[in-house]
Formats: structure tokens, sequence, C-alpha cells
């Protein structure tokens, strides 16, 4: 019967220190992976757009690119509003390169970001 307490008490222990390791070993495997990744800084703005003259052509085509664009998590031209929302990843892009990625759309000439 001794044996029988003995080897319960001791499967006990040993039960229980491999569930307290357990999750140790969990959180040391999500900070490392917390510690993998590089943290996403999504930022949103509304910019002023002049030049567009047609909603298929001209915001179409301001949309696609910025949506090509590497950071843009989000475009959205809107030719009755004259304006874009954009989603992106102020860590890749700055509000100067999405300035410059709508003034080059189309060779540079056509469309100019109102910033006031």
């Amino acid at each position: 019967m001794k044996k029988i307490v003995l080897i319960v008490v001791f499967s006990f222990f040993l039960s229980n220190c491999a569930n307290s390791s357990a999750p140790e070993s969990k959180q040391k495997e999500k900070v490392s992976k917390e510690e993998g990744t590089t943290a996403l800084q999504t930022e949103q703005i509304t910019l002023k757009i002049e030049g567009m003259k047609c909603p298929h052509g001209c915001a179409a085509m301001i949309e696609k690119n910025l949506k090509n664009t590497q950071g843009v998590k989000e475009a959205e031209v809107n030719f009755d509003t004259k304006a874009a929302v954009i989603s992106y990843d102020s860590h890749k892009l700055s509000i100067k390169n999405l300035i410059s990625v709508i003034e080059n759309t189309n060779g540079g000439d056509a469309y100019t970001v109102v910033t006031e």
C-alpha cells in the first residue's frame, strides 16, 4: 500500500512540474515571435486632388498607382469629392511619398495635391 501511495504522490509531483513548465515555454515562444516581427504603424490620411477630369480614368488610375505602392494598405480615390483616402504604413512611406505617387501619375503633368 505504501508503494502505491508513493507512486501516486511521485506521479503527482512529476505532472505538476511538467504542467508548470509548459506555460513558461509557451510564453517564451510568444515573446520570440513578437521580437521577430516588425510592428506595422498604420496611418490614414485624406488628400485633396486637383486636375481629375473623370472618375473612370483619372481617379481609377491614381487609385491603382497608390494600391501598387509598397506600404499602402488601402486606397480609395473619390472623383466627386476630389479626394484620396489612404491607409499606409508610416514606417515605409511618408506623406511626401504619397503626394509624389499621386502627382507623378500620368507623367506628372495632370494632378496636384492641395495642402492647406
